[in-house]
C-alpha cells in the first residue's frame, strides 16, 4: 500500500502495480548430520554408541538402539546391534531480499492499492525527459500481485516520477524485475527536478551485461560519475528480481544491487533536492516494494 509523503513532488496520474517474489534469492542450509557410533566397551562391557556392539563378554546380551551389548560373566561373545542410530534433520533455511534501508520512513508504495491497467496514483510519467510513443508505465497484475511495469520500445529511457522535490538526503530502494528485452538498460534516479529545459537527477542503472552506472544529468548534459563494473554474475536473467539500492548523503552516493556495492561513494554536489523515479529503455521491466527513507 501506498505510504505518501507530506508534499507530493508532482501532481501524479493512475497507473497499479504490485508485490513481487523475490526469486533468486533462495538459498538452501542445513542438512542431515549422519550418525556416530560410540567407542567400543571394555573388557566385558559394551560400547556407549549407537551403532556399534559391545566387546566380547561372558554371555553376549542383546543391544539396544544407540548401546553396546550388556556386561558377560565369561568368554561369551559381542552383542548383536539391533539398529543402528541416525542424527536429526536440520531445518531447511532460505535467504530473501536485502530489508529496507534503516531510517525514518519518508515514502512507501507496493502499488497494491492501484488500478490495473494504467497509471499509479503518486506517479506520473516524466514528458520533458522521455516520450510516450517510446513507451508506458502502468500497473498489472503478477502472479496475483500487482506490480508498476515499464515497458520501452527503443534505446531512449523511459521515466516515472514520483516522491517530493523537497527531499535532500535518503535512501531510495525498490525490487525490480526484467522480464523480457535486448540491449536494454533499467534502474532508478534520485533528487529529481526541473531545470531550464528538462530534468535534472542522478541515474544509477544496470545494462545488459550486468554492469551498473551512475550518472548525474544538469540541464540536459550528462556527466557519468561511476564506471561500469561488470557483474560477478554476468547478465541480468529474466525473471529475476534485483533489488536497487540508490543512496544519497550529502555529496556522497552510492548504488548497491542485492545489498552488493557496485558503485560505492562517489562524491558530487551538483544536486542537492528532488524526487525519486524509475527508468527502462529496449525492454519490458516490473517495479515494486517502493521504500524511501531519510
Amino acid at each position: 500500500m501506498k505510504s505518501s509523503p507530506s508534499a507530493l513532488f508532482l501532481s501524479l496520474a493512475m497507473l497499479g502495480a504490485g508485490c513481487l517474489s523475490p526469486v533468486g534469492y533462495l538459498r538452501p542450509d542445513g542438512g542431515t548430520s549422519p550418525a556416530e557410533g560410540g567407542s567400543p566397551g571394555g573388557s566385558g562391557t559394551g560400547g556407549t554408541g549407537p551403532a556399534l556392539g559391545g566387546s566380547p563378554g561372558a554371555t553376549g546380551g542383546s543391544v539396544t538402539v544407540g548401546h553396546g551389548g550388556s556386561v558377560g560373566t565369561g568368554g561369551g561373545t559381542g552383542g548383536t546391534v539391533v539398529s543402528t542410530g541416525s542424527g536429526g534433520s536440520a531445518p531447511s533455511g532460505t535467504g530473501g531480499a536485502p530489508p529496507p534501508p534503516p531510517g525514518t520512513k519518508l515514502y512507501s508504495d507496493d502499488f497494491e492499492s492501484d488500478t490495473v491497467g494504467v497509471q499509479a496514483a503518486d506517479w506520473i510519467q516524466d514528458t520533458i525527459d522521455s516520450d510516450t510513443t517510446k513507451g508506458t508505465f502502468s500497473v498489472v497484475s503478477d502472479n496475483g500481485n500487482q506490480v508498476l511495469q515499464g515497458a520501452a520500445n527503443s534505446s531512449d529511457f523511459i521515466m516515472d516520477i514520483g516522491g517530493n522535490s523537497a527531499w535532500t538526503d535518503y535512501t531510495f530502494q525498490v525490487d525490480v524485475k526484467l522480464m523480457s528485452g535486448s540491449s536494454y538498460e533499467f534502474g532508478v534516479f534520485g533528487r529529481f527536478a526541473l531545470g531550464t529545459d528538462k530534468g535534472n537527477y542522478y541515474e544509477a542503472y544496470m545494462d545488459d551485461s550486468g554492469a551498473v552506472q551512475l550518472r548525474v544529468k544538469l540541464n540536459g548534459s550528462t556527466t557519468t560519475l561511476g564506471t561500469k563494473s561488470k557483474s560477478t554474475t554476468g547478465a541480468p536473467v529474466p525473471g529475476t528480481v534485483y533489488t536497487f539500492t540508490l543512496d544519497l548523503r550529502g555529496g556522497a552516493i552510492s548504488v548497491s544491487v542485492n545489498g552488493v556495492p557496485r558503485v560505492s561513494m562517489v562524491m558530487d554536489a551538483t544536486l542537492s533536492t528532488g524526487g525519486i523515479g524509475l527508468i527502462v529503455n529496449n525492454g519490458t521491466v516490473e517495479f515494486d516494494n517502493v521504500v524511501v527513507t531519510e
